[in-house]
């Protein structure tokens, strides 16, 4: 995947996020299960493109600013110790995503 796709995937998820804020659900089951397939997205744009940092600084920035509440939380610590364990992400990158967490934002 070059540069200028993993890009527009970026900008995908980012607007695919974007709706999903703007949606209502009948149950709360929904709402996590949607919100958990969107940022495994992020997930596997990470594993398909680890090899290029800015692109993987990208995708997490978009995770860190879209990780607000518990359900948030929940949902980023899966996916940051998957890709921390199977060597996608690094110290750095971790530490990266914490300083860049929006904490500020409730579910």
């Amino acid at each position: 995947m070059n540069d200028m796709k993993a890009l527009k995937n970026i900008e995908s998820i980012k607007q695919e996020l974007g709706r999903y804020y703007e949606m209502s659900f009948d149950n709360e089951t929904g709402d996590y299960l949607d919100n958990k397939v969107i940022k495994q997205k992020l997930q596997q744009l990470i594993i398909n493109q680890y090899t290029d940092k800015e692109v993987v600084r990208q995708v997490l920035l978009l995770l860190a600013e879209n990780t607000g509440c518990a359900e948030d939380h929940e949902i980023a610590e899966e996916i940051l110790n998957l890709l921390h364990d199977k060597k996608y992400i690094d110290q750095k990158d971790l530490d990266f995503f914490y300083q860049n967490v929006a904490t500020g934002r409730w579910c």
